[in-house]
């Protein structure tokens, strides 16, 4: 009965968490309508200010990223089937490999490290200072100033990146492929647009909405809960990463493996692995 009291504690808890995370998502897309007509050069300043700190700065970092993730496919490639299946069957599995789960994760898995861990951290220390209590006192409205354009900043940043990782990576691996076994560019770009079907695309940019979202109201949701004491920042920071980083690969596990079963293109992955 004791087990089955912390399972139950622990499903409750998780549906409280959840809920609590779309209702701060509801109030964020809410007053961007209800409070059009405040505040919009501020917004748009904040909005920008994210995109420069996750997208901008970030980029360096997903370039030498991307290189060393497209050389290491097409190594591997080359090692394992390059001999067998030739400079298509290679394509096939460096876009499908890269596009489908490495770009989007690992991308992911950067911005948590630099952006989430900062939100939840900004926002943590300015509860703590009050400075949010001032925001309220002046009518000036939390959500719309620090919540929202995270969101829709980090959330553009976030494509960019992935866009990004998707062609340094893709490109980055021809080349290296080019130098060990002289791959043809046409037959290699050939092979890349012909692995990439519409579930792929939609499976990636799910990928993105809802996992940019997602980390980016996690962030801020544990900022904002951070109560009175500076010790309780620290602590909220790390929450905001763990969970950031849990919730991002359930869901791409759950969007790959829905993909793989329902578009039968585990049948093309087998066949080139």
């Amino acid at each position: 009965m004791r087990f089955i009291d912390s399972l139950g504690a622990a499903f409750v808890a998780f549906v409280r968490y959840t809920l609590l995370l779309l209702g701060l998502l509801y109030l964020s897309v809410k007053v961007m309508w209800t409070d059009r007509a405040f505040g919009q050069r501020a917004f748009g300043r904040e909005v920008l200010r994210q995109i420069y700190f996750t997208g901008v700065q970030a980029a360096g970092p997903v370039i030498v990223l991307a290189l060393a993730v497209g050389a290491f496919a097409v190594v591997e490639g080359v090692g394992g089937i390059g001999s067998l299946s030739g400079a298509e069957s290679l394509g096939q599995m460096v876009t499908l490999v890269v596009l489908r789960d490495v770009a989007p994760l690992l991308t992911g898995i950067v911005v948590i490290v630099r952006s989430v861990t900062a939100i939840a951290a900004e926002l943590g220390v300015m509860r703590v200072q009050r400075e949010i209590e001032a925001l309220e006192v002046m009518g000036i409205s939390p959500i719309r100033l620090l919540v929202t354009p995270r969101i829709v900043g980090g959330l553009l940043s976030l494509f960019a990146l992935n866009v990004l990782f998707n062609a340094v990576a893709l490109l980055g691996g021809f080349a290296i492929g080019w130098l060990l076994v002289a791959i043809p560019f046409k037959l290699f770009a050939s092979a890349m647009f012909s692995a990439v079907s519409p579930a792929d695309i939609v499976a990636f940019s799910l990928k993105i909405m809802v996992g940019g979202v997602g980390v980016f109201l996690i962030a801020c949701y544990h900022g904002l809960g951070v109560d009175r004491s500076p010790t309780e920042v620290p602590v909220a920071v790390s929450r905001a990463a763990l969970v950031s980083v849990v919730f991002l690969v359930m869901l791409h596990a759950t969007v790959s493996l829905t993909t793989v079963l329902s578009s039968g293109t585990g049948r093309l992955l087998g066949g080139v692995l």
